[in-house]
């Protein structure tokens, strides 16, 4: 397991500041991460929803109807077409 902790002996003084620059741009790279994770998650939801796949993929409806509680849960998805409409609506 790392550890860490504060050094509190003489060492490297690095002549880097908290600017502006620096604060916005964190700011923008956790922004774009939250919007990131909160479309990758609704998008996720609404393609495992039954609903959804009854109305607009019922191959993969009747696919995932029939799966077995023994069976393999990892594939239980297996569509091109659908991992290709997840993949627009999280590009867009």
């Amino acid at each position: 397991m790392a550890g860490g902790g504060l050094v509190t002996g003489p060492g490297k003084n690095y002549p880097g500041n908290l600017t502006c620059r620096v604060f916005i741009t964190c700011i923008v790279a956790a922004t774009g991460g939250l919007i990131f994770g909160y479309d990758l998650g609704i998008s996720g939801g609404v393609t495992s929803m039954d609903s959804f796949l009854k109305e607009f993929f019922p191959s993969v409806y009747q696919k995932e109807s029939s799966v077995k509680p023994s069976d393999d849960q990892y594939c239980k998805f297996n569509s091109q077409i659908l991992t290709l409409f997840t993949s627009s609506v999280g590009a867009s």
